[in-house]
């Protein structure tokens, strides 16, 4: 939807509930040229017409909540990350050693991408069976934004949900994706700084030290 007469039409249904034609159609647009843009919309479902009028479809309200009103174009959203933190009795803790870009080869606490609609313990618990093949207790400790800078520039930008894990036991027919990520137990102390995910040794060193919930944010340049 990379066009700037479909853009402009947003632009107008952002600002307004309804509008008409004459009111969607940009100055000197040839009216054929407009119209094929604008039936583009009302078949991919973002606008619909009702009498002489158009208006954004629920479809279209979720997709401009996404678009910046200055440029119309969407705007980048960090990712909302579910982790899962688990310590054994010999007091090594649960990681994940990653086999896919742009983690290949580091090391991280299990996580994963919260899906649409997903709630977020059922998020972790989902998480924590993909990634390790185990299932257990789990309350939420902490949420800490993580962001990445390299030359001043923002690399990556996660919101990283924490959710403590108990009672960890492996579940019937189900073992960890181990062609995406391998789960290992290790001290954290035996992992060196520059082997973690950015932003991923300074919130294990915060777990370690039970100062995680005084962090309000970790910015890590690289």
């Amino acid at each position: 939807m990379a066009n700037w007469i479909q853009e402009h039409v947003l632009k107008e249904l952002i600002r307004h509930k309804t509008r008409r034609y004459s009111e969607l159609r940009p100055r000197d647009i040839e009216g054929n040229l407009f119209m094929y843009h604008l039936k583009g919309l009302l078949r991919e479902g973002i606008i619909e017409k009702t009498e002489k009028q158009y208006m954004l479809s629920k479809k279209g309200q979720q997709h401009v909540a996404q678009l910046s009103l200055s440029t119309g174009k969407q705007r980048r959203q960090p990712l909302v990350l579910n982790c899962i933190i688990a310590k054994n009795s010999e007091g090594e803790y649960l990681f994940l050693r990653w086999h896919r870009q742009p983690n290949t080869g580091l090391v991280s606490f299990p996580h994963g991408m919260m899906h649409y609609g997903e709630g977020s313990l059922s998020s972790a618990k989902r998480e924590l069976a993909e990634k390790t093949g185990l299932g257990g207790d789990l309350s939420y400790i902490h949420t800490v934004p993580i962001r990445t800078l390299h030359n001043d520039a923002v690399e990556r930008h996660m919101l990283v949900r924490l959710f403590r894990a108990n009672n960890l036991q492996p579940l019937e027919n189900t073992l960890p994706r181990t062609d995406t990520s391998e789960p290992f137990w290790a001290s954290l102390n035996t992992i060196h700084p520059d082997d973690f995910i950015p932003g991923f040794h300074e919130l294990a060193m915060a777990v370690d030290s039970d100062k995680l919930i005084s962090i309000t944010e970790i910015v890590v340049n690289n």
